[in-house]
């Protein structure tokens, strides 16, 4: 079949970046030995090695199913399925359709997300939640993407059946809204579905936090701590929200294995994406590129009904050519999104520094946060190019020597 080459394409390089990555540089592994035992690295190397594999097989998997659905009748079969069932009410319709395929898709993935997400965190000793918990997890994901996939898709819609040509214009405007307003409720509506906060109980440490923000220039009022441990060691911590609902939140695994000065480093590092307005800068290229990939899905929409794939740009059965477009274009600008973000990950490493002038304890957070989160330390150049939204830990430790 036509959808097989691409997949097979995606597994194979796939493999060649595991093998790569867990094969190292031997002068990076030189530097590495500075701070980390060889079982450390290895073990580092092992894990991430794993995550890319299963990265290229999730891509492959995702590529074959929107392919299956558009070079085969079976997603107009499913189309016409859900439109006799809808009767003469064509959102109905395309709601049944897109969340259809949403259902089908994440249980086509489910198997390598238990895996990847589950059996193998525990398999490293990652993980700390039980099975059950981790299908309640994944119940209120699926459960949120609904709830945010049936008004997109019709609104989406409504504006490809009024202008098919243009439809992306407004329809990049509203998106944006919608970032933002999600960005601003995110902290109070969807972060508590999956967490539990109780404030900071440390007077002394809540007060250190207070005054660094107030260093950064960041007004918050709220510290939390998120009850990270019934799901993972993993340690960290983040500024999130806007406004009214702008809070730092630290993991209590963060709090159980740092030092105060640690726990600062790590805030300050934070801070430091608010001092230099990454949030705003990183919704303003979201728009910008959910603009653009918009314009082009419109043209490939277009493309799609001119060779008989679709009836129209309208049609229902495009939405697998539209989530195959934007599924494309996301891997292809992976590389550019995280040059960004290692751009502005290397702003706030010296921010640690400008705010609390502690290089020992910025190094050795680093240190211990790459052996709590088995970071692969001495990943190929050319895997850091494009695949790593944050600096290799060696080059962070180097910046702050």
């Amino acid at each position: 079949m036509r959808i097989l080459p691409g997949a097979a394409l995606v597994c194979a390089l796939s493999l060649l970046l595991a093998s790569a990555v867990m094969a190292g540089t031997p002068g990076m592994r030189e530097a590495a030995l500075k701070y980390f035992t060889p079982e450390e690295i290895a073990r580092g190397q092992s894990y991430m090695g794993g995550r890319y594999l299963l990265f290229g097989i999730r891509s492959a998997v995702q590529l074959s199913f929107l392919l299956l659905l558009i070079v085969t009748p079976a997603g107009r079969i499913l189309r016409d399925l859900c439109t006799a069932w809808a009767g003469h009410r064509p959102w109905l319709a395309l709601t049944l359709y897109a969340v259809s395929l949403l259902l089908l898709y994440r249980l086509l993935l489910l198997p390598l997300e238990l895996y990847g997400g589950y059996y193998r965190e525990h398999m490293y000793g990652l993980s700390t939640q039980d099975l059950g918990g981790w299908f309640r997890d994944w119940a209120k994901g699926l459960l949120l993407q609904l709830v945010m996939l049936v008004p997109t898709v019709n609104l989406l819609y409504l504006f490809i059946r009024r202008d098919p040509v243009r439809w992306f214009v407004p329809t990049t405007v509203i998106l944006g809204a919608l970032i933002l307003l999600l960005t601003f409720l995110a902290p109070v509506v969807i972060d508590p579905l999956f967490h539990r906060f109780t404030p900071l109980e440390d007077p002394a440490l809540r007060t250190r936090i207070l005054r660094l923000a107030e260093r950064a220039g960041i007004p918050v009022e709220q510290v939390l701590v998120a009850d990270a441990s019934r799901r993972t060691v993993k340690a960290n911590a983040y500024v999130t929200g806007f406004g009214r609902t702008k809070r730092i939140v630290l993991y209590d695994t963060l709090l159980k294995r740092s030092s105060a000065d640690e726990v600062e480093a790590v805030l300050a590092h934070e801070m430091g994406h608010r001092m230099y307005h990454h949030i705003w800068k990183g919704v303003g290229l979201s728009v910008v590129a959910l603009f653009v990939g918009l314009g082009i899905t419109a043209l490939v929409l277009r493309w799609g009904s001119a060779r008989g794939l679709i009836t129209d740009p309208a049609d229902p059965a495009g939405l697998p050519l539209l989530a195959l477009t934007l599924f494309v274009l996301s891997l292809v600008m992976l590389p550019v999104q995280n040059a960004i973000s290692r751009h502005f990950e290397r702003q706030a490493d010296r921010t640690v520094l400008e705010l609390t002038g502690n290089r020992e304890a910025h190094i050795k957070v680093e240190v211990d946060l790459a052996r709590a989160n088995l970071a692969d330390v001495t990943p190929p150049r050319w895997a850091v190019l494009l695949l790593y939204s944050h600096p290799p830990v060696l080059e962070r430790i180097a910046i702050a020597e």
